[in-house]
């Protein structure tokens, strides 16, 4: 791989730092490797379904956003670290172990074995540590590939974010998330707190691939991601309208086809039109 600019957003707000991805993929010219840490937050994949995949209760206290890539959804909170290489390529453009082995190859050397699943997951034992995804923008010949590591996450709210409070009647093809037991690395060796093993894992990547720089960058600034965060990455349109076609049964047995999030066909014609959240809520 060429020489990586290595950044590190200032924010910890999961709409900027999803937008700064977009931003590198699509305004940049340069390899980069970006790291960054939300406040609490689910990231669903591109082509999933957030009624099937999210405890969506009025009272969460997590932000929801769909992300660029395909793949599972994810939790972050303060104690996972995301990493994402963003790079010009001619070729090959899906190959996620060349961006893997280098973050499990500067695990290994913090002493912290682990292992890349058939799936290119990370494992520490039996559990999962890192889940990553990819995005690949053919016209521009550059890819997005980015990762979680797990470190010092509350894994009961992980798991009780990542699906729903209560089983719903969809059948849909969107893609669901392949569920695994996980784990934080840091019961495995404690490298003090997540920005101190972020610093950790960013001095032993620079003896596995060349970094030109680091620096921080602070998205907030930057006024295209701005206008990207208000125009998709914060709307219903983009992180519920975007859920592929599916349909629902109600409680009576109504059955709803739902498109861009809204009832296109039901036997009942006064709802032609509602949102699904409107169905919901009336069920």
């Amino acid at each position: 791989m060429k020489p990586f600019d290595i950044y590190i957003s200032s924010s910890q707000d999961v709409f900027e730092n999803i937008a700064l991805e977009e931003y590198f993929l699509t305004k940049y010219k340069k390899d980069i490797l970006l790291f960054y840490i939300n406040a609490n937050a689910v990231v669903i994949g591109k082509h999933q379904n957030p009624w099937k995949e999210v405890d969506l209760s009025p009272d969460r206290d997590y932000k929801v956003i769909r992300r660029l890539s395909g793949g599972g959804t994810v939790y972050h909170d303060l104690g996972n670290i995301n990493f994402s290489f963003i790079r010009n390529k001619e070729r090959d453009f899906v190959n996620f172990k060349e961006h893997i082995i280098p973050i499990s190859q500067a695990l290994e050397q913090l002493n912290i074995p682990n292992t890349i699943s058939e799936r290119n997951d990370l494992f520490v034992g039996e559990n999962k540590v890192s889940g990553n995804a990819e995005h690949v923008n053919s016209s521009l010949k550059r890819i997005l590939h980015h990762g979680t590591l797990l470190y010092d996450s509350n894994l009961i709210k992980l798991n009780g974010s990542i699906k729903p409070n209560k089983p719903l009647d969809i059948k849909t093809h969107a893609v669901q998330s392949k569920r695994s037991p996980v784990a934080n690395m840091r019961e495995i060796h404690d490298l003090g707190n997540t920005n101190s093993f972020l610093d950790s894992i960013i001095k032993k990547l620079k003896n596995i691939i060349i970094v030109n720089s680091v620096k921080e960058i602070e998205p907030s600034k930057i006024e295209t991601i701005t206008k990207l965060i208000e125009k998709k990455y914060i709307t219903s349109d983009w992180n519920f309208g975007h859920t592929p076609q599916f349909k629902y049964t109600g409680k009576s047995g109504e059955v709803y086809r739902i498109r861009k999030g809204k009832v296109i066909e039901t036997s009942d014609s006064t709802k032609i039109g509602l949102t699904f959240n409107k169905i919901l809520e009336n069920d």
